[in-house]
This record gives C-alpha cells, sequence and structure tokens, in this order.
C-alpha cells in the first residue's frame, strides 16, 4: 500500500482511541498502583491530540508503508500479540525475556547473520532489561505485573 495520508490525523486518532480503550481498561486497584498507569494515559492522550492539532493546522501528506520490509513489521506485531496471549500463562517476566529474544533475533536478521554467539550475548542483555523493569514497576512504582505459572 502506497497510499499518501495526513500522518499526524491518523496517528492520532489511532492514539486517542488506544487511549480511550486504556482509560476503560484500568482497573480498580490502589490509587499507588494506578497511577503510573493512569498517567501513561493522560499522557498519551495529550500527545495523540496535539498530533490532530498539528494534523489540522499544518496539513501534510506522506506515504505510508513504503520503507522497511512489510512483512517484518507484520510478524513483529504477530509476536507481540502471542507475548501478550502468553503473559498470563507464564508470567510477565518469562514471556518478556521469551519473546524479546524471540523479537530481538529476527529484527537482527535483516541487517547481519544471526549466530549462537549474538544469542549468547543478547539473553543476559534482555534478562538485565527485563530484571530493571520488572523490579522497577513492581517494588518502586507498586504496579502489578501479570503472574503466570512461573511467578
Amino acid at each position: 500500500m502506497n497510499r499518501e495520508i495526513n500522518t499526524e490525523i491518523a496517528s492520532g486518532v489511532v492514539g486517542l482511541i488506544l487511549s480511550a480503550v486504556f482509560f476503560f481498561a484500568l482497573e480498580d486497584i490502589s490509587w499507588m498502583s494506578i497511577l503510573f498507569p493512569k498517567t501513561l494515559v493522560y499522557i498519551m492522550a495529550l500527545i495523540a491530540l496535539a498530533l490532530v492539532v498539528r494534523g489540522i493546522i499544518k496539513p501534510s501528506r506522506d506515504r505510508i508503508f513504503h520503507v522497511g520490509s512489510n512483512v517484518r513489521w507484520m510478524v513483529t506485531g504477530v509476536l507481540f500479540f502471542a507475548w501478550v496471549l502468553f503473559m498470563p500463562v507464564l508470567g510477565f517476566f518469562v514471556s518478556t525475556v521469551v519473546f524479546m529474544t524471540i523479537i530481538v533475533g529476527y529484527l537482527a536478521r535483516a541487517r547481519s547473520r544471526v549466530t549462537i554467539g549474538k544469542f549468547m550475548v543478547w539473553i543476559p542483555i534482555v534478562i538485565a532489561e527485563v530484571t530493571f523493569f520488572y523490579l522497577i514497576f513492581t517494588k518502586v512504582l507498586y504496579v502489578p505485573l501479570p503472574e503466570g505459572m512461573f511467578f
């Protein structure tokens, strides 16, 4: 698809829809736990609204889906969707480590040859990053993350 559209308005509308979905999906949990997700939803809605306003004030048309591989972004989207589906089963930590390692490997194939040695370097980095965010969200921000059969 090589269509030209006003990308600011399109992105802003998608952002506003996602903001509404996330806003209405927020659960009734403790005020400390809900503070961070609610703040992010509000920020996302403000940025999306700013994009729509910018698209109206200074309209421009750009081609979409003409840079990069359409197959690559679709596969990445399917992998992210699978990650979300497996999160309640495996838990946040395990599913994130598994799927981020798969996604990193898949996307790296587009630029270079992927070897076992590269995976051995990536896995500890992914584990360290996921551990960092897991601890920040659970211990500092008190955001409950999905728990599965492992933790």
